[in-house]
């Protein structure tokens, strides 16, 4: 069984979001993936809409053949991969050949590290998609990995992180 795990950013239709289904869409079909975990809690805007259902919305226009499962509560890439790993923990692990998470290529480099820490018992590839942005974007990712990579060591540490989130999305909504 092949398991893909695609991370939400956002609950706004625009090209990008459409750009990384698209791609992750075409991933999907090549390389036969059964089982989609979609994740994505309600992080931005005030959409009552989660990137989890907002993407199935999108994917299910696109791609019919493929069981899907919605993670609705994360509101990092830190917790998109720990509530993920939670439902990929129920399936039967000796039936699964690999899972693949997919990816921008902003957040390409903390996956990497967070996939190693909390998928350590899968088989994992990390799937990027290219997207141009600004440099002062991917500076801004170096300290998130390092924070975030920490909080998936700590618990203490991954608390703060959703807690300090969750003021921040009260703060900008």
């Amino acid at each position: 069984m092949k398991v893909g795990i695609v991370c939400g950013y956002g609950n706004i239709v625009d090209d990008n979001l459409t750009d990384y289904l698209d791609f992750v869409i075409s991933h999907i079909k090549e390389e036969k993936i059964d089982q989609l975990i979609l994740s994505g809690g309600c992080s931005f805007t005030k959409s009552p809409i989660s990137e989890a259902q907002l993407m199935k919305q999108i994917i299910t226009n696109k791609i019919s053949d493929i069981d899907l499962f919605l993670e609705e509560k994360s509101l990092t890439t830190l917790h998109n991969l720990l509530y993920t790993k939670l439902i990929l923990d129920n399936f039967a692990y000796h039936q699964i050949q690999v899972v693949y998470i997919y990816c921008d290529q902003v957040r390409y480099l903390k996956m990497i590290c967070l996939a190693k820490i909390i998928f350590r018992d899968y088989p994992v590839k990390v799937i990027k998609l290219p997207r141009k942005e600004n440099i002062l974007i991917y500076l801004a990712q170096i300290p998130s990995v390092l924070i975030q990579c920490l909080g998936a060591i700590f618990p203490n540490i991954e608390k703060q992180i959703l807690v300090n989130k969750k003021k921040w999305i009260q703060k900008y909504r």
